[in-house]
């Protein structure tokens, strides 16, 4: 099992460039920069990291197909690549972030997301050419510089058709935020079935699921600190719930109180801040479902969980860290490297 490091654009170049350093001699494969609006832009972060590290691996965690034209995209990436020695890997996803301020709506999100990957591996081929897809267009053009032609490409995904599309198309898929074996389990059918439609062996798909981390000897602190990310995004799909790996019926009952809370707010959350506007549904949020999503608890809880995960097909695990009020994302960083994984590679050994 692997481990990644997500992080928000959030802080300053000091501060990103320690904690990127930390990862690295922590033995981690990749740190993931979130394309967040309006934050730190990804790009240039990742640049600047790239210029003080040798191992990690680099790429944004997630960009979108409708923020920024796919070529723009596409040279973005290539040149951080670039300039990293080729360490790079782009993640895209269906995004949300800043659409709503930037007066961008999502449409034809999975078709979106086909055709500006298709542009950006033809643009990484080199040439000049056109493209006149249904959802994105280019007109006689190509990058003015040479790039990676195999720059992975990183899938994120969370419902049923986007996971489809990362079997057909994805070098790499990223589950989020999925954290149980149950729901991962259900998720990867979804990533086999988009593989066998394009003819592609599952086995050869890469793949990773993002989770937040949440350390704490009261596993009840623990758990309280992810129950507003879970409130936030039922709110960021609502009504469309089914959709969700752990969906049940009662949800419709038991989260009444968060319903009316969407209902008359009257839009979508425009960004991850906007979650702290229900922390107050905590309460309705269980630790059942909590713990499908998060690794969220002391360190033996933390690992038993690892090791549950171990047994699906995830390779890598992609880690937020969410430091509780007496911690900083450095002290969780190092009690996961210094505690938590040396005892999952013990018991990954022991059961081979």
């Amino acid at each position: 099992m692997k481990f990644d490091l997500l992080l928000l654009g959030e802080h300053e170049p000091t501060r990103l460039l320690n904690l990127a350093s930390k990862v690295e001699d922590y033995g981690f494969e990749y740190l993931w920069y979130a394309d967040e609006k309006f934050f730190r832009d990804p790009y240039s972060s990742l640049t600047f990291i790239s210029q003080h590290t040798s191992k990690l691996k680099l790429g944004p965690c997630v960009t979108d197909p409708f923020t920024r034209h796919p070529a723009i995209t596409a040279m973005a990436m290539a040149t951080m690549d670039e300039y990293s020695n080729g360490r790079g890997a782009l993640g895209i996803g269906a995004g949300f972030s800043g659409l709503e301020a930037m007066g961008i709506q999502r449409k034809k999100i999975v078709l979106s997301t086909r055709e500006a990957v298709s542009l950006i591996r033809q643009l990484w081929t080199g040439g000049s050419f056109s493209f006149n897809g249904e959802t994105v267009s280019f007109h006689d053009g190509g990058l003015n510089f040479t790039a990676r032609n195999n720059i992975p490409i990183l899938i994120a995904a969370a419902s049923p058709l986007m996971l489809q599309l990362a079997g057909e198309i994805g070098d790499f898929v990223m589950l989020g935020d999925l954290a149980s074996k149950r729901v991962l389990d259900k998720a990867h059918k979804h990533v086999i079935e988009g593989a066998h439609k394009r003819g592609r062996d599952p086995s050869t798909i890469k793949m990773l699921t993002r989770v937040n981390l949440i350390i704490s000897d009261d596993i009840n602190e623990a758990r309280d600190a992810m129950r507003p990310w879970i409130a936030g995004e039922l709110w960021q799909n609502y009504p469309k719930w089914e959709k969700f790996f752990n969906y049940s019926p009662i949800w419709e009952t038991e989260l009444d109180p968060l319903i009316a809370f969407i209902q008359n707010y009257g839009g979508n959350p425009r960004n991850v801040k906007d979650f702290d506007l229900i922390k107050k549904f905590n309460y309705l949020i269980t630790n059942e479902m909590v713990r499908d999503k998060a690794l969220a608890g002391n360190v033996d809880d933390i690992v038993e969980q690892i090791i549950e995960i171990s047994e699906t097909k995830i390779e890598e695990i992609a880690l937020y860290p969410l430091p509780l009020p007496n911690q900083d994302i450095e002290s969780v960083l190092s009690v996961f490297a210094n505690e938590i994984m040396p005892r999952v590679k013990t018991r990954l050994a022991d059961k081979l």
